[in-house]
């Protein structure tokens, strides 16, 4: 599901249902880039330094990948909208270093795909 159809989802009650598949998804993909349980980025409290991290670097994508409002992003990991926010100023700032922005990019790649309706053959003529 592409960000327009989640924001859609979203604008028709739906966004509980497709949300939580989208929280997983991104714990998962962000989870296996950085070597950090997937549930870990849900759980109460801050963590370690490295989970923080990690999903600092999820709200990022949720926000700016999948056009959620800080305060869908923030919920998709048990966070408030002003975490969020934080989470995805700290990115941008750490995103000026050359191996943190293609690092980046490589997930938000990685996360429109994921995301992204599946094609199937014949379906585009």
């Amino acid at each position: 599901m592409r960000a327009q159809g989640l924001e859609s989802s979203v604008r028709n009650g739906r966004r509980r249902r497709d949300g939580e598949g989208m929280g997983q998804v991104l714990a998962s993909l962000v989870g296996s880039a950085l070597r950090v349980e997937p549930g870990a980025l849900c759980a109460a409290g801050r963590g370690t330094a490295e989970i923080a991290y990690a999903r600092h670097v999820a709200l990022y994508l949720a926000h700016t990948t999948l056009g959620l409002t800080y305060t869908e992003a923030g919920r998709l990991f048990g966070r408030d909208r002003t975490t969020a926010a934080h989470a995805c100023r700290r990115i941008e700032e750490r995103r000026e270093l050359a191996r943190i922005d293609e690092f980046v990019d490589c997930l938000e790649r990685a996360a429109r795909h994921a995301v992204a309706p599946s094609v199937r053959p014949g379906s585009l003529s």
